[in-house]
Parts: C-alpha cells; structure tokens; sequence
C-alpha cells in the first residue's frame, strides 16, 4: 500500500476513534491498540503532517481533533476533511503569539473544571470551549476523566438547546 492511500484510512479511522471518544486526549498506544494493523509511530507521522486535523501534546504522546476540525467534520464530512487539508494558520504553530480567550482567567477555568461547575456562556463560546480544553490538556492528571466526560455532556445538551433544528 501507498503512503497516501495509507494515510487516507488511517486518518478516517483516526477520526472514527476520536468522534467514539470527543474531546479526549488519547496515546498513539491506545489509538494503534483500537485501529487494525495501526503502528503507534506510523500514526503520529501522520498526525504531525495534519496539523490542520490534531492536536499533539508538548511530550508528543498524546493526541486529539482540533475543535475546528470536528466541527468542519460535523458539517462537511469524514471524507472530505480527510482529502482536503486546510492551511494551518502561522499563529496555531507559534505557541508564544497564540490568542487565548479573554472572558476567564486559566486559574478560574481550572477551578471551575475540578468543580464541574463551568458558567453555561464558557461552555457555548468558541473562544471559551477552545480554552477549556487547552486548559484540561495542560492538567490532565488534576481532571478526572469522569469530570471531562460531564463537562462534554453538559455542553453538548447547551448546543442542542440552543440550536434544536441542527443547523
């Protein structure tokens, strides 16, 4: 098999295993563990050409969807993200000039995170959920998976309240 055509279904059955698992960081172990015939190594080469799709950890070990690319993936498809790549923005790689949100400290958010008690606006603003989650990637040890998973399920009831059509 091609590198390309290998990394077409790699990618799709990445993308698979983080759509079971939303928002979780996983190990390249755990992700060759639940894809047939995936090599951990194999599968972080490809994660480091899709910037545009994952998100890697500082200590190259763990990984997740971009939150822009799950969503784009909601409303385009598995397919088409897993051919088209998009540019990655210069400020995505430069993590010293990266834009954080302004409406809560990283303090309050972690805070607010080990109580499971997020303000409902922070869990339905881009900026703010894009936050949330560098956050809980910078201190997973200190967030229960338990904790992250209730934090999702709250979120997920927000965005189907307020949009209940779906589009």
């Amino acid at each position: 098999m091609d590198w390309d055509r290998l990394c077409t279904l790699m990618i799709r059955q990445m993308i698979q295993q983080f759509r079971v698992h939303p928002g979780d960081f996983l190990t390249f172990g755990q992700l060759a563990h639940r894809i047939p015939d995936a090599d951990a190594d194999v599968l972080h080469a490809i994660a480091e050409q899709r910037r545009d799709l994952f998100v890697i950890t500082r200590d190259d070990r763990r990984v997740k969807l971009h939150l822009e690319a799950v969503e784009r993936i909601d409303q385009e498809g598995i397919e088409r993200a897993v051919v088209v790549p998009e540019p990655v923005a210069a400020v995505a790689n430069a993590p010293h000039e990266r834009r954080h949100c302004n409406h809560f400290s990283e303090e309050q958010i972690l805070a607010d995170l080990l109580r499971c008690s997020l303000p409902s606006e922070a869990l339905t603003r881009g900026c703010c959920w894009r936050e949330i989650c560098r956050v809980r990637g910078h201190n997973l040890h200190q967030v229960s998976q338990e904790t992250w998973n209730e934090v999702c399920g709250i979120r997920g009831y927000l965005r189907r309240r307020q949009n209940p059509r779906g589009f």
